[in-house]
């Protein structure tokens, strides 16, 4: 999240950056790579962007290229768990999702750094990696992907679904990490999405410690990549520690984030990924509706 990587846009110098450090930080714990070039997964969509000034049928379409970061723990299990967070944010607003609206219409545009959305789930995966690198639990493989292109919709999770680097059958659940670094000190919980995509989730969830509140919603779908995985009938979860005022916004910096708040959901998933050590495929089940962007705090 630092100013250097300019936002990590999804296509960008910063995002290629990130995507390099992202890899060297799976080799350094021991995580094999698994995409297509190494560690590396590229993908390339079109999209219709707007002309901010303009008109609709003033919109351009335009080619998107970027990364996924795909790394595999192979502990010649018949089964593997996916975890998962996107790593790209808005660089400059190139794109137009900002929530942050300047006074002065020719202001100079502004690095969003997304120290929350979503260097905090990446940071957790990483942590996680390390983490499961060294475990005893070994009843699963453990896939890790760092996703690129969420913020333009779900890009590198949706094309990941489409074309996986391993067989889809195989995929035991899929745990996924979107702004995790803003705890709020105060009431002091989070939240998971996506607990009734199996039957599976709640008992255990009920079970795992922790020192916060955990409240549960179990729409499998949202604005974040573990829809992708729902829509290809893998059980998924969403951790997420609550919205704030800096969302998407230049103001989401590093300073802000609530590390202690991040090490509780790490050590949460830790625990729970434990607690499935011997559950296998966990069954899937369709859910009613769309709420996972509406947990309430």
């Amino acid at each position: 999240a630092d100013d250097k990587l300019e936002g990590r846009l999804v296509g960008s110098k910063g995002e290629a950056s990130a995507a390099k450090y992202i890899a060297q930080q799976l080799k350094k714990i021991g995580v094999t790579p698994k995409g297509v070039s190494g560690y590396l997964q590229p993908f390339s969509v079109k999209k219709n962007i707007a002309n901010p000034h303009g008109h609709d049928s003033d919109a351009q379409a335009i080619t998107i290229v970027g990364n996924n970061v795909v790394g595999f723990i192979d502990n010649q299990a018949p089964y593997t768990v996916i975890i998962g967070a996107h790593y790209d944010h808005l660089g400059y607003n190139e794109f137009g999702s900002s929530t942050y609206r300047p006074e002065n219409p020719n202001e100079k545009p502004q690095i969003h750094n997304g120290a929350d959305d979503n260097a905090s789930g990446t940071a957790a995966m990483l942590e996680l990696a390390r983490l499961l690198k060294s475990s005893e639990y070994k009843k699963h493989n453990y896939l890790f992907l760092a996703f690129s292109g969420e913020e333009e919709g779900l890009l590198g999770s949706n094309y990941f679904a489409k074309h996986p680097t391993i067989d889809t059958s195989t995929m035991a659940y899929m745990i996924n990490m979107d702004m995790v670094g803003r705890l709020d000190t105060v009431k002091q919980s989070f939240a998971i999405s996506g607990t009734g995509t199996s039957p599976v989730w709640e008992p255990v969830l009920k079970n795992i410690p922790s020192t916060v509140k955990v409240k549960f919603d179990a729409s499998g779908t949202g604005a974040s990549d573990h829809t992708s995985f729902y829509y290809i009938n893998i059980p998924a979860v969403h951790f997420f520690t609550g919205n704030h005022y800096d969302y998407h916004k230049p103001t989401d910096d590093a300073a802000l984030i609530n590390y202690a708040g991040a090490a509780e959901v790490v050590s949460y998933i830790y625990h729970l990924v434990g607690a499935l050590n011997n559950e296998g495929k966990l069954k899937f089940t369709p859910t009613a509706s769309d709420t996972t962007a509406k947990v309430s705090f």
